[in-house]
């Protein structure tokens, strides 16, 4: 069996590591853990929270586009979710509930994110799926269990290269189905990157989630 080579790169961590709460943040394609620490550290909540941030091999989580069918994507795609589900067990360190953590993705990890949570349907505190969408078709498929009020917020550009607008409002259906609380921005900026609409969505996540912790 081939080893995950997702598993053999090093995990950057950035806060506070005794915080209450915790959130994964997942980079996209051609990056690395330093785009989501950048990202931390414009949420202005370092001595709050404890950032825990993957980082994928050769900076790609997966070779293909998420429209892709979805046995294309393996063994790739495995491999990714058994990366989040290990940063996951290491955000519950020091004794944190999985509703103190929240799952925060942009672009590729936005999509990792959002499988894993179609996949695995756990109580976490918070999701936000920055330019992403569910693998495949997501009109056909629905997560696996209720999310139970699970509060996600999406923030996709209208005309992005990378993720198709349709199939972002597909997963957002496909999660609302699930229970979650869904809240879906559109901009009409090109850039594909995380703007500051998007920033202050994600602090006022993490925010109630602090105090929900509290």
């Amino acid at each position: 069996m081939t080893a995950n080579p997702h598993l053999s790169t090093e995990t950057a961590v950035a806060g506070d590591p005794g915080a209450a709460v915790a959130a994964v943040l997942v980079h996209g394609r051609d990056q690395d853990s330093d785009f989501m620490l950048d990202v931390a550290r414009r949420l202005e909540l370092d001595d709050a929270v404890a950032f825990v941030l993957p980082r994928a091999a050769e900076r790609s989580w997966y070779p293909g586009r998420v429209h892709d069918p979805l046995e294309e994507h393996e063994p790739w795609l495995g491999w990714s979710l058994q990366a989040i589900e290990a940063a996951v067990a290491r955000a519950r360190g020091g004794g944190r509930s999985l509703p103190r953590v929240a799952l925060v993705g942009f672009s590729q990890g936005a999509c990792i994110v959002a499988e894993h949570l179609a996949r695995r349907p756990e109580p976490y505190g918070a999701a936000a799926i920055l330019t992403g969408a569910l693998f495949g078709t997501p009109a056909d498929r629905l997560p696996a269990g209720s999310l139970g009020g699970l509060p996600m917020f999406f923030g996709i550009a209208e005309d992005d290269d990378w993720i198709a607008l349709d199939a972002v409002r597909e997963t957002v259906e496909a999660f609302q189905r699930a229970g979650a609380r869904c809240e879906l921005h559109i901009y009409d900026d090109q850039e594909h990157g995380v703007n500051d609409d998007e920033i202050v969505a994600v602090r006022t996540l993490l925010t109630d989630l602090l105090e929900r912790s509290a």
